[in-house]
């Protein structure tokens, strides 16, 4: 005999244990994606069919289960984990082959996607999953009514953006950098990304200096070809046009460029391969000071050229956002301002953005846009800082949102109410795909190893796992999508009663005020969040 119970898409279905809401009904836009799932315990081979109207609509994953060997850290105090403990995690979304499932005799769970089309009719829409045994009987039913509204989902305005590690494809994928096949699966990976929110990308114009051991490398994926004739330098953007071009067609509509200095203060060059006298070589890297001469020089050749590329390519100047280096500290405001002013008269007309949470770099007017850490946020919040971002990564364990493994899912979804309450424009996640040991000492195979070596709590590094010769999402990167919909569906009901009216109403549902440090610890804030908004909208 098999078990099956109906499940939000914030319930997590372990093994032993399901956490999460028993679902029945919903209601959602059109234009909005709905996730739910199926959890099942029993023994033997079993098959499932969808009986709908809107089959056509609707896809089927198999959750799979990842070692979670760091939850979070020791020290954390915060309580609101699933658990603390080892062991195994739903996270990967197998695709399933003829509808049939193995179970083991633990709970293990189908995820079932419903994409609908703005075209969709308004209506409630009946999905039934029909289970049978090995000999072909029905043992078990589930119904959905999805209730389809007439609203519309508009068109996402947050800018979201989870670094794009394309050097860690061709490491997982063991495919030559640049080659056919790392091309195809770059491609792979971008589409799963824009379908999934992302609307930025990171650009390895240079290799990105990023999480790398100083005085280490990275695999090199630079796509401009360089060759030095004394102090001048011919470019070669073959390989960036047509990084362009799968973008455009996967739908990326904003470009930020590598950073043009190292990690953590902005001290030295990242790696940069040139033919010289007809043989390749580094020319810049760990041993060249910032803001030398000669790097200073390429500089003022290669900034302005990647420009013209993208202009020539009909990228406006206003959607190319350059980066000086990634998180630098309060100890490092000089080297970061020096390095920020070697560039500053090269990008006029784009955007400068940098992750960082001291807020004198603001203060000194040497980061346009500051990203800020959701835990430091508040002083930048009460300055009314224009243009604010945001992001997470592996410090951000206690109080705010994340998307650690061991997190519960409201967990996860919470960033994009907490977004839309303080007026926040963009989002920027460190870990799409980087399956690499911290500071990149080592690749990792991320079904073996989810922590980067036991460095940041599991499923920080990365949102997404190489399935073949392809690429699969995990449940957290579908919460976060939905996470990026609610910001959009909440800006639809601004303009109906006003964004103070959203606000309040979203403090009254959540029974406390919500900040980016006190949030609703509960599934069923969306449900009577969603039950108000679609008041408002209907």
């Amino acid at each position: 005999m098999v078990k099956t119970i109906q499940l939000s898409s914030l319930a997590k279905v372990f093994s032993k244990k399901i956490y999460g809401s028993k679902i029945k009904t919903a209601t959602v836009a059109r234009g909005q994606s709905f996730y739910y799932q199926i959890a099942l315990k029993g023994k033997g081979a079993y098959t499932f069919e969808i009986d709908s109207k809107i089959n056509n609509l609707i896809s089927v994953s198999h959750v799979g289960f990842v070692p979670m060997t760091t939850p979070t850290y020791e020290s954390c105090r915060d309580s609101d984990y699933l658990t603390k403990k080892k062991g195994n995690c739903p996270d990967p979304l197998f695709p399933l082959e003829g509808n049939s499932i193995e179970l083991t005799g633990g709970y293990t769970s189908i995820w079932l996607c419903v994409e609908i089309p703005t075209a969709l009719a308004s209506g409630v829409y009946d999905i039934t999953v029909k289970v049978f045994n090995k000999k072909g009987k029905r043992v078990s039913d589930e119904v959905l009514n999805l209730n389809v509204m007439e609203a519309m989902l508009p068109e996402q305005e947050l800018i979201f953006t989870q670094w794009f590690h394309t050097d860690c494809i061709a490491d997982v994928h063991n495919v030559d950098v640049f080659s056919e096949e790392h091309w195809a699966l770059i491609e792979k990976y971008i589409a799963l990304a824009a379908s999934h929110g992302m609307n930025m990308i990171l650009v390895p114009v240079l290799t990105p200096p990023l999480d790398t051991e100083v005085g280490g490398e990275r695999t090199t994926v630079q796509l401009v070809k360089i060759v030095k004739n004394g102090e001048k330098y011919d470019f070669d953007f073959s390989q960036l046009n047509r990084f362009i071009d799968i973008c455009l067609k996967c739908g990326i509509k904003l470009f930020e460029i590598n950073h043009m200095f190292t990690q953590w203060g902005a001290k030295n060059a990242p790696k940069v391969i040139a033919t010289v006298e007809g043989k390749e070589e580094k020319i810049f890297g760990w041993d060249t000071v910032a803001t030398s001469e000669e790097y200073v020089g390429f500089l003022n050749q290669l900034i302005p050229s990647i420009i013209d590329t993208f202009v020539t390519k009909g990228i406006k100047k206003d959607r190319l956002y350059f980066h000086v280096s990634d998180e630098p500290g309060g100890g490092c405001i000089n080297e970061y301002g020096e390095a920020y002013r070697i560039i500053e008269g090269l990008i006029d007309g784009c955007h400068q953005i940098d992750a960082l949470s001291n807020f004198g770099f603001y203060e000194k007017g040497i980061i346009k846009t500051p990203i800020v850490a959701t835990n430091a946020i508040k002083p930048f919040l009460d300055a009314n800082v224009e243009n604010l971002w945001c992001y997470y990564c592996c410090a951000q364990h206690e109080k705010v949102s994340n998307r650690f493994m061991a997190m519960p899912s409201y967990r996860n979804r919470i960033i994009g109410v907490q977004m839309y309450k303080c007026s926040i424009v963009g989002f920027l996640h460190w870990g799409y795909n980087f399956y690499n040991l911290q500071y990149s000492k080592a690749h990792i195979n991320p079904y073996e190893v989810t922590d980067a070596g036991g460095s940041f709590p599991s499923g920080d590094s990365f949102s997404v796992y190489p399935f073949e010769n392809a690429v699969i999402p995990s449940i957290r990167l579908k919460v976060f999508k939905n996470a990026l919909e609610d910001v959009s569906l909440l800006k639809l009901a601004e303009q109906k009663i006003g964004k103070e009216a959203v606000n309040n109403l979203i403090d009254r549902v959540a029974g406390m005020e919500v900040t980016f440090e006190s949030y609703p610890k509960t599934e069923d804030f969306f449900t009577k969040l969603y039950e108000e908004i679609f008041k408002i909208l209907s």
